[in-house]
């Protein structure tokens, strides 16, 4: 075959044996030729040719394993930097926010069923303070007992509630809240046997007024704490004033209904209203002893001091309906560090520096407490009954007393997550500083002109009452949130115990009709003075954590209403 007709030879693409100039040689396109590679592959070229790259050129590496993995129906990433960088470990937990995600159910009847168990929790000391009422009432004169009674008689239901107090300071959180509420309800049902089974004896009816002070004096600081710390925001309010302060002046109204409503005529061998007061005692306390070993809860606050974080998730599922984990309660545990933390940094001396400006402001308002309760009012009571002609219609009369202090408190317990703390402390005060002044004026005109107005006198008695009762409520939430965790207790017994020392006072005081008057005017100034300085001190807690709510009380002065 001659050569002309020969293809001309293809380049040489790398192959050291294709002679240069070997572009006669070139193979057809699309036809491959024996020897020859396919057309396709990569050129493999060891000299420079025209319009290639040079000879120390690096090619891109190619990849020829697996393709990547496609991501059908997203759009490819944009992200052109480097890429992040990967954590083969669990995910990381995420941060929950700096206030608890609390959801509250609505209606009245849905968050009460929800929350029951916090209220459960401390149930036994409603029961202790109910007693509790019932013989503050018996002490400051509602009682039918014919013969005289000594100031020790009088004074000895205070004197015991001190030395319980004075216990729950040295036994502040060394002791389960369960033993301790068992215990106080075992004094209280053990002293309500000892005056029921008697018959006008003194020495019985001390002992029992002993054992019943001290059993509420060891179980109050132990039960604000506890009250305060299992409390959701939305209900600490409620919760801890119905335990407390509803508590006690229900029992102190159930004292008055039954005394003024028991019949006088002397009689030994007759059941009388002392023993009915023992029997009374004594099912508060046996159901007291029930509630307190069958539903009283733990604060979930003391596990987590003691770094059993289990243990204390477990108690914030229990305080709760239904009885599950939800990220709510993960919420609240997390809200309970940061209240641990907050009080972790502060030392002692700290503490008892930052807990002093509320020492002083809620010992005020629960001395004006027990000046309500003293046996000053009680007199007033007896003056108004003095220009009474229908001798029959007295037990209405201590009736209406009782039922406007009990009715003050019902009511402002149940507005203390809508109306605040603040509000309705400051229009307690206000208008029953007006009323004492009025009381004052009315009884000084006995001494005066030798007249006595006393529907007059008992209008005005009802009224303050009312809004005595609706003042003083709030301290009870305030005990449970204003001082710091590591002195809480102490100074709640520490309060506790300025007042019945100032039940002590009053009781020991010589009665005249003008001492009476000065008396009520005195009480009168002082609700004035605490309505002008709550405007400027008082701290408004409602729906706040413990945490925000002992901020609050820093220092003294504090005059939003929100």
């Amino acid at each position: 075959m001659n050569d002309k007709y020969l293809p001309p030879d293809p380049p040489s693409y790398g192959f050291t044996s294709a002679p240069p100039g070997g572009s006669q040689n070139y193979p057809p396109q699309g036809y491959p030729q024996h020897g020859y590679p396919p057309q396709g592959y990569p050129p493999q070229t060891s000299y420079p040719q025209p319009g290639y790259p040079p000879q120390n050129y690096v090619p891109p590496p190619q990849n020829f394993g697996a393709p990547p993995p496609q991501h059908y129906g997203s759009p490819p990433p944009q992200n052109f930097g480097p890429p992040p960088p990967q954590n083969y470990g669990p995910p990381p937990t995420q941060p929950l926010p700096s206030s608890p995600i609390v959801v509250q159910p609505t209606g009245w009847y849905n968050r009460n069923q929800k929350n029951k168990p916090q209220s459960n929790a401390a149930g036994a000391a409603a029961l202790i303070f109910l007693s509790g009422g019932m013989n503050i009432a018996w002490s400051v004169g509602f009682h039918t007992y014919v013969q005289y009674l000594s100031l020790h008689t009088r004074v000895a239901w205070f004197i015991g509630a001190i030395i319980g107090g004075v216990l729950s300071c040295f036994l502040a959180n060394k002791l389960p809240k369960k033993v301790v509420l068992c215990f106080c309800s075992l004094l209280v049902m053990i002293g309500g046997i000892v005056i029921a089974s008697t018959r006008y004896n003194i020495k019985a009816i001390e002992a029992s007024l002993y054992l019943d002070g001290i059993a509420n004096g060891l179980a109050f600081a132990p039960t604000m704490a506890l009250a305060g710390e299992v409390s959701v925001s939305y209900m600490r309010g409620a919760i801890t004033t119905s335990i407390e302060q509803m508590c006690y002046t229900l029992g102190f109204f159930i004292q008055i209904i039954y005394v003024s409503s028991w019949s006088t005529t002397y009689n030994y061998n007759s059941f009388n209203a002392e023993q009915m007061h023992g029997v009374l005692a004594g099912i508060y306390g046996l159901i007291g002893l029930v509630i307190a070993g069958i539903l009283c809860i733990e604060s979930p606050v003391i596990p987590l001091a003691n770094g059993e974080e289990q243990k204390a998730l477990d108690l914030l599922r229990r305080l709760q309906r239904p009885y599950t984990i939800t990220t709510e309660t993960y919420a609240q545990l997390e809200e309970h560090k940061r209240y641990l933390a907050q009080n972790k940094d502060l030392s002692t001396s700290q503490s008892i520096v930052q807990a002093l400006p509320a020492f002083v402001r809620l010992c005020y308002l629960r001395a004006l407490n027990a000046m309500s309760f003293s046996t000053f009012v009680f007199y007033a009571l007896i003056v108004s009954f003095t220009s009474s002609y229908y001798l029959s219609s007295l037990t209405w009369r201590f009736i209406a007393f009782g039922a406007a202090r009990w009715l003050g408190t019902f009511i402002s317990s149940f507005c203390m997550e809508s109306a605040g703390r603040k509000g309705p402390t400051l229009l307690g005060l206000v208008v029953s500083g007006g009323l004492a002044f009025g009381i004052g004026k009315l009884i000084s005109d006995v001494y005066d002109i030798h007249y006595v107005d006393g529907d007059a006198i008992l209008a005005l008695l009802c009224v303050f009452q009312l809004f005595a009762g609706i003042a003083s409520t709030a301290t009870s939430v305030y005990l449970s949130e204003a001082y710091p965790l590591g002195v809480k207790q102490h100074f709640i017994a520490s309060t506790f115990i300025v007042e019945m020392l100032v039940f002590i006072i009053i009781s020991s005081a010589k009665y005249s009709i003008q001492g009476h008057a000065i008396f009520f005017y005195f009480m009168g100034a002082l609700y004035l003075i605490g309505f002008l300085l709550g405007i400027f001190c008082l701290p408004e807690t409602r729906r706040t954590t413990l945490r925000e709510s002992q901020v609050k009380f820093k220092g003294m002065m504090s005059m939003g209403f929100n």
